[in-house]
Parts: C-alpha cells; structure tokens; sequence
C-alpha cells in the first residue's frame, strides 16, 4: 500500500537517515525531523515503534565453519612440580613407593604447558546448524567416562557439554568419593563411589569458568571440571597442542583462556607480537574473524613468571 501517510512516513525516515550521514559532515544548516510525527504516522498506520518502513536489524549468521589449532608453551624456566602429602592408602597411592606429584601445572621438556582451556563465550542459537556443526550435535549427550586410578584422578582437567552425562568412575581397589563444587548454572554433587563402581552425573548447565573436584576420602586428590553448553573448547595436550575443529566462521567471536596455576591467562605472545586478554578474554573479529574452511593457527608463549610458585 502507498497511501500519502505512508509517503510521509518514508520521507521523513528517509530525511532523518541522511541527515545522520550528511549533516555530521556538513557545515551548513542541520536539518531537523519530528521523531513525534513519526511516531503519530507510524501509530496511524498500525506500525509499532520499530515500524516497518525500517531495515530490521539482524544479527550476523556464520558463513561457515573453520579450525583453530595451535600450542601453548612457557617462557621460561617452569616452577618444580609440587609435592603432594599422601598420609593413608599409601600402597595405592603411591605404587612402589612413587611420589604423588601436582597436576597443578604440568611442562613438558619443550615448554609444553598441560591443561590450558580454550572456550567460546559467545552466545549462539540452541540447535542451529549455521553455527552447531552436525557433527558436534550427534556427540550433544554422548557419555564421557571420569576415572580414578591410584588416587589420581585420569582426567584433571575435563570439560563437557552441559548435556553430556559424565561416568564417575573408580578404578581403585579403594573407596572414593567425587565431591564436585560446581559454578554458574551448574549442579553440585558429592557421589561415594565404592571400589570398582560408577555413579552419573549430569551438569544441568554451564559454569562461566572452571570448578573443583575433590576426593574428601583422599584429600590430596584434586580436578577440575567445566560445563559448556556450546560445544566450541579444547584442553591443551602434554605438549601444549589443542585443536578446535568447526568453529563458526565469518563472526566476531569471543573466548576465554585459563589455567589453574594461572588462572585466566591475561598477557601472551600470539605468534610473536605481544596480545593482552583482559580476564582471559580473547577476541577474533573484524579482519581477525576467521575464514570459513581454512585454518587459524596460534603459536602462544606464556611468560613462566605468570605462573604460582
């Protein structure tokens, strides 16, 4: 329909546009538009306050997927491993008379750094596959197994989707018990796992950052756990390696770095030029956005000084 309240409408949504553009370069008069008669013309028309004889404004959608891949490695001599005080069970947990050392912060011969996690904080839409991969979506509520073993626990630092259901395990001829102290929308428990048996726990939601789990039978044992509900996250190998495959490409993209020794990882070298992540904050936009189908790779050195004694 074109009536002439219409015709009014668009002129003046039209004035009052180019004047945003044209008058802020322009030392000549400004030219002034009543946002009240716009409205009264929008009302009469049945229009809301949006109107629409407005370009609704929608949010970027990827165009693509692409891979980031890299490694994680000090600069810098690494602090010595820390010495647990294992003072019960001392033929389990400490095999032939083996010290139990930290899982804190673990350094490979190379510089390697153990257990630095990568994850997108960047809200996405549940169950789109414009930015949830397939495959990703097949795996949503596929188990994932969390052992004990020598009052150790296999997997120190585990990250999984809040939909995931994960197998406490206990693998020792000993009893345990998973005390987990979760953050965020997360759930909390605290299971007692007999020798040889499992119990399930489900997140229920995500933690904004990573959570305790403890032994309360064995009190030097320790692990961490985060809940994601995007599937876009990584832990960094023994080398310091980590790959994330299917990330949503062509929009800006927020992540967050940590690891428990440092916590949030503020200051780096990112391919050798000095990169500053406030909280752990990592950003890839504008011409740092990634391209759909190729691969970013971050090589990041981490200074040793960053890290607790």
């Amino acid at each position: 329909m074109n009536t002439p309240l219409h015709q009014r409408l668009l002129f003046l949504t039209a004035l009052g546009a180019a004047c945003a553009v044209g008058c802020a370069r322009s030392s000549g008069t400004a030219v002034w538009t009543d946002q009240g008669e716009v409205a009264q013309l929008r009302k009469a028309l049945g229009e809301g306050a949006a109107g629409k004889a407005d370009v609704a404004a929608t949010a970027a959608e990827p165009a693509g997927f692409a891979m980031i891949r890299g490694t994680f490695k000090m600069e810098g001599a690494p602090p010595p491993r820390k010495i647990l005080t294992v003072n019960k069970d001392q033929d389990i947990c400490m095999p032939g008379g083996k010290e139990a050392l930290s899982e804190e912060l673990v350094v490979d011969a190379n510089g390697g750094i153990k257990d630095v996690v990568i994850y997108c904080i960047t809200k996405m839409p549940k169950d789109d596959p414009k930015w949830e991969h397939p495959d990703y979506a097949a795996a949503k509520t596929q188990p994932l197994i969390f052992d004990q073993k020598n009052c150790v626990f296999l997997t120190h630092m585990l990250v999984a989707r809040s939909s995931q259901t994960i197998l406490l395990k206990n693998s020792d001829t000993k009893g345990h018990n998973a005390n987990i102290v979760a953050k965020g929308k997360a759930l909390s428990a605290n299971s007692l796992i007999p020798t040889g048996a499992s119990s399930n726990y489900v997140p229920g939601g995500e933690s904004p950052e990573p959570f305790d789990v403890t032994c309360s039978i064995h009190p030097w044992m320790s692990a961490k756990m985060l809940t994601r509900d995007n599937p876009i996250f990584a832990v960094t190998k023994a080398d310091g390696s980590f790959e994330i495959k299917n990330v949503p490409a062509g929009v800006p993209l927020e992540f967050k770095v940590w690891q428990e020794s440092s916590k949030f990882i503020q200051t780096a070298k990112v391919n050798g030029t000095l990169a500053k992540w406030p909280k752990g904050k990592m950003t890839l936009k504008g011409k740092d956005m990634l391209e759909p189908g190729k691969s970013l790779t971050l090589e990041v050195m981490v200074d040793a000084t960053l890290f607790a004694k």
